[in-house]
């Protein structure tokens, strides 16, 4: 299950790293927020959606392994790890 998710999140990390080039280069020729900006933004944004719901399917089919009482811990940290520095403020 990790190396799914490892092989998973690799490339989407590597399709993450390729839009901010897109970004850096759009940005280079723009010198503002034009439309090659605003598409490169949009392909970051849909990567880094991509790579979150990945994580969380990675969560859940995780937690689908425990015992109800390893559950109830595993959630409170997933919750900790989530909300962590805005409860914090």
């Amino acid at each position: 299950m990790e190396q799914q998710f490892a092989v998973r999140r690799t490339a989407i990390e590597m399709a993450l790293r390729a839009n901010n080039a897109r970004l850096a280069e759009a940005i280079e020729a723009e010198h503002g927020a034009g439309p090659r900006v605003n598409e490169a933004i949009d392909r970051s944004h849909e990567a880094m959606g991509r790579l979150q719901k990945e994580t969380l399917a990675h969560i859940f089919a995780m937690r689908q392994l425990l015992r109800p009482d390893q559950a109830k811990k595993f959630d409170q940290a997933v919750v900790k790890a989530l909300t962590e520095d805005y409860r914090g403020r």
